[in-house]
């Protein structure tokens, strides 16, 4: 197998591409903005609370889930509304199965933040 030589202008437009992506889904998407707006208190959260590595790891693991499926979601749903434009029960179904992984992993998001940020919040009641 011959491997083509690495092309960093490939790779460059490769990365604003998936960049763009990014933006498109912040401004056209109210959940992707919502979702980052819980991104950054919980990113603020943790550094006023000084949780551990492993839970801010933990943390940016659930964020990003969810941050990634809506990508995955925005995707089929604008692919759909190309492809077919008007409603269509399978397509609905589909939409609807893919709006229901966002808010599985959402919910997850939460409980995780939750079972990390309840014993500091806790420490910081009982401290006060």
């Amino acid at each position: 197998m011959l491997y083509k030589k690495f092309d960093i202008q490939k790779f460059g437009q490769s990365f604003r591409r998936a960049l763009d992506g990014v933006v498109y889904l912040l401004i056209n998407e109210q959940n992707a903005r919502v979702q980052t707006v819980l991104t950054i208190l919980v990113g603020i959260s943790a550094y006023v609370f000084q949780v551990t590595r492993l839970e801010a790891a933990i943390l940016f693991m659930a964020v990003i889930l969810v941050f990634a499926i809506e990508i995955i979601n925005t995707a089929i749903e604008k692919i759909f509304d190309v492809l077919h434009p008007g409603d269509h029960d399978v397509i609905r179904g589909i939409k609807d199965a893919m709006a229901g992984a966002v808010l599985i992993s959402s919910v997850i998001a939460f409980v995780v933040a939750a079972l990390i940020f309840l014993p500091y919040i806790k420490r910081f009641m009982v401290s006060y």
